[in-house]
């Protein structure tokens, strides 16, 4: 402010003396006074003009009251660009964060128009942003629950389960939150998996019921009898049929706590060098001790002499199981071949035989705890409907996969397929 007084009373001193000399005093200082106003008001426009463009103007040049607001101005700049970049940096966090959300996030206006929307809605349920922009989401989203859900004034606790309109196999759970003040943020949740579960908890519970109430059912009946009964003939008869059927449940139970352990890590690998042509020998010796041995014709080839790093007691468990598989439910004199090799990056235990083979539309469940083909005849050789749910939890523990091929009439093929790092050489002991 000094700096205009003091630029103002120069320019007047000088004009007035100047005019003092030639006679003309007040003709000076006026023309010197309209002179200062006018640059003043040329240097106002330029500050104008910076404010307007400040990228394509320069500010203007001049002490005094111009330079201190120019200068206040550079910092408040620089201040609303430095919390302009914060918030932006925090924005794309933020949607960064969301978009790599494993849930569909879909941010809605009053009428309902994508907003914004993250990677998941693409996926889940077809809103493409920004090309959906603008869009109303009941156009993209037709379910006739998810409409309803839409039309609900206040639905913070509402929640709908519907298909997804990408992939009809996919259940999504959704929910609309209201925030702000007329906007909604749209949240739908894959719940395939947990549905999943669920019903296989149920399943589970509904199944080992009925697999136990048969043996407890003959068991109770028997006892029953016998309690009123003291005929040999009757107990001799009784006796062996309820030590089987307690076998059984002694089965079930046993394969149910090693099922349990398997798929909750109790028990921890012990991973160690492990003969695997030692191991399928071992294992097809005791297969030919089975009860439902019938001139079975079991070869095994050992086409590898590599070794396995593994739980040596959980793949001879796992194996035990396929190979015992082979021999219950195939008929007598079937082929059965026990494999060892390599298989391009896999290490390989394969058990084939030449049975009935299994239809194709049951493959995908074999490995279902109680899942059976043929109910009946898994009960005659007293399987538990377990085994192949075992085998699978034992290789995925060894990072390994059970590959399942199978026809009518042409028998089956059940593949361990171990990762090649997984082998090791031979080991002299």
């Amino acid at each position: 402010m000094q700096w205009d007084y003091w630029r103002l009373l120069t320019v007047l001193s000088l004009a007035g003396f100047v005019g003092l000399v030639v006679g003309h005093m007040m003709a000076f200082l006026f023309v010197a006074a309209l002179i200062y106003i006018f640059w003043m008001q040329s240097k106002w426009n330029q500050l104008q003009a910076w404010l307007d463009k400040p990228k394509k103007n320069s500010s203007p040049q001049a002490e005094g009251v111009i330079d201190d607001v120019c200068r206040q101005i550079e910092q408040m700049r620089a201040q609303n660009s430095s919390r302009k970049k914060k918030l932006t940096g925090y924005l794309k966090r933020f949607q960064s964060a969301t978009a790599a959300l494993p849930d569909a996030v879909v941010v809605m206006g009053e009428f309902g128009q994508v907003s914004w929307a993250n990677t998941s809605a693409m996926t889940l349920l077809g809103i493409n942003w920004p090309h959906d922009n603008g869009v109303r989401v009941n156009n993209l989203v037709r379910d006739p629950a998810f409409q309803k859900l839409l039309e609900l004034e206040n639905n913070a606790e509402d929640v709908i389960i519907a298909a997804s309109p990408m992939n009809d196999r996919i259940q999504l759970e959704f929910k609309v939150v209201r925030y702000a003040s007329k906007d909604r943020l749209l949240i739908a949740r894959d719940i395939t998996q947990t549905q999943k579960l669920q019903r296989m908890r149920r399943d589970f519970v509904a199944n080992v019921s009925h697999e136990l109430r048969t043996p407890l059912t003959v068991l109770r009946g028997y006892l029953e009898t016998l309690t009123t009964e003291s005929d040999q003939e009757l107990w001799q008869q009784a006796l062996p049929i309820m030590q089987q059927q307690s076998q059984r449940m002694h089965l079930m139970i046993k394969d149910l706590l090693a099922l349990s352990q398997l798929e909750t890590g109790e028990k921890p690998l012990q991973h160690r060098p492990t003969d695997i042509c030692k191991l399928l020998h071992s294992v097809v010796e005791d297969a030919k001790r089975l009860e439902h041995f019938h001139q079975h014709q079991i070869s095994l080839h050992c086409l590898s002499e590599k070794w396995l790093m593994a739980d040596a007691d959980e793949l001879r468990s796992a194996i035990s199981n396929l190979v015992f598989n082979a021999v219950k439910y195939t008929p007598a004199e079937t082929l059965i071949d026990v494999r060892w090799h390599i298989e391009g990056i896999f290490a390989v235990i394969e058990v084939k035989d030449t049975g009935e083979g299994i239809a194709q539309h049951h493959l995908d469940r074999l490995t279902e705890r109680f899942y059976r083909v043929d109910s009946g005849r898994a009960r005659e050789t007293g399987g538990t409907g377990l085994g192949l749910a075992i085998v699978k939890h034992v290789l995925q523990r060894h990072k390994a996969e059970l590959v399942i091929q199978s026809a009518i009439g042409e028998g089956s093929s059940f593949k361990c397929c171990f990762p090649v790092k997984s082998v090791m050489d031979k080991i002299d002991i």
